[in-house]
């Protein structure tokens, strides 16, 4: 299938490149035919995690659950909290479908949070299960629960092990991916900027590489490109 065809969320290993000038460019960055790939949505990219302070301190939120959640503006309309004042408190609106995830981190409908700030592409260099390395973004840092905080929180070269997955309807290929799951043992070895590159100057999805590397292209570019 075409890579544009693919959903977005989802693993898939690159087949082919119709064009020669373009499997240049993709080999420069160290995708080729064979290469294992995510796809995500400009959408998804661009909710970006959330440091956000509660009753029971700071937490670290997804893209993937701060999309759900709401406050009500002084005319009573609801408002995606992304669009809220940085700094100011607001009684937030936690709808049925993210309660359960939000509940695990203590955050219930009607309790008064604050966005602190938005986090920058982060990428957390992982050790599982003392053996293997791995990247994992800082939303999916926000997801992962373990000794009473996020792995957002670890700290640096000690065990952590997995209590709770977050957003799984989101992020269970990644976590299956990478062999996370609950009793999994992660130590966090460092925190390194993001890296990412626009291919095209109109990009409507990222492709992410097992490196860490963010590749923004078009719907147009994605066509050449053959994955299953």
């Amino acid at each position: 299938m075409k890579l544009s065809d693919a959903k977005s969320g989802g693993f898939y290993k690159i087949i082919s490149v119709k064009e020669p000038e373009l499997a240049r460019k993709l080999g420069a960055y160290g995708i080729f035919a064979g290469s294992i790939v995510s796809k995500v949505g400009r959408g998804d990219i661009e909710l970006a995690t959330l440091k956000i302070g509660t009753k029971d301190g700071t937490k670290a939120l997804s893209g993937s659950l701060g999309r759900h959640l709401f406050y009500k503006s002084p005319s009573g309309e609801k408002r995606s909290i992304y669009e809220h004042e940085t700094g100011s408190g607001f009684i937030v609106v936690v709808p049925k479908m993210a309660a359960k995830d939000m509940s695990k981190l203590g955050i219930n409908g009607g309790d008064t949070i604050q966005v602190i700030k938005k986090l920058p592409h982060m990428e957390y260099i992982t050790l599982i299960g003392h053996k293997t390395r791995c990247r994992l973004s800082e939303a999916h840092a926000a997801c992962i629960l373990g000794d009473g905080k996020q792995f957002s929180f670890a700290s640096k070269n000690k065990d952590f092990i997995v209590d709770e997955l977050l957003s799984q309807e989101t992020y269970s290929q990644v976590m299956a991916v990478n062999g996370i799951q609950k009793g999994t043992i992660l130590t966090l070895e460092g925190i390194e900027t993001g890296k990412s590159i626009h291919l095209d100057d109109y990009p409507d999805m990222v492709i992410c590489t097992a490196e860490g590397l963010r590749v923004f292209i078009s719907e147009k570019t994605a066509e050449k490109i053959t994955a299953e």
